[in-house]
């Protein structure tokens, strides 16, 4: 005499195939919910496409004038000095630090000179990773930015580059 279906071992194993496959699909439904919109496509790529030939000037401009920085970030403290390219009247910068993944890590800084020449400002004690630092003076003239991997113990040359427009 056979045994009825539902005492045997393959039927069950061919319905726990898609059933696993349901609850698989279903996590990954829950967690891409879940975790919320993602930043890194831009809705307006055609307007963004146009501002980035302007931008190119400012960096072409930085590069016309020869700036360049020493910078350093390590224990919650910035620094960031002109290697060359100095102008006559040192004006505020402005220093955008960008994430490379993760736009919730993204700040800013406003940072004025001080009587020794060199530009300091508080940034969070356990910054890390890939950073795209961009500065600007006040009056938007030029524009110098790179990537770094913090923290930068050492002072490191910050040039004016196109990546990371």
């Amino acid at each position: 005499m056979q045994k009825p279906w539902y005492k045997q071992f393959w039927p069950w194993f061919l319905i726990a195939l898609p059933v696993t496959v349901m609850c698989v699909c279903a996590t990954i439904i829950y967690l891409s919910a879940s975790q919320g919109g993602f930043s890194m496509v831009v809705d307006d790529y055609y307007k963004r496409g146009k501002t980035i030939n302007a931008v190119i000037e400012h960096v072409e401009k930085a590069k016309q004038l020869g700036i360049s920085f020493n910078v350093t970030a390590h224990d919650g403290k910035f620094t960031i000095q002109y290697a060359s390219g100095q102008p006559k009247e040192l004006t505020a910068l402005t220093i955008k630090f960008v994430h490379a993944t993760q736009a919730s890590n993204d700040f800013q800084r406003q940072v004025t000179v001080g009587a020794d020449g060199v530009y300091r400002t508080d940034i969070p004690a356990d910054i890390s990773g890939k950073y795209t630092i961009t500065v600007t003076p006040h009056s938007a003239d030029w524009k110098v930015s790179e990537q770094f991997y913090f923290p930068l113990e050492k002072a490191t040359l910050l040039e004016p580059n196109l990546y990371g427009v």
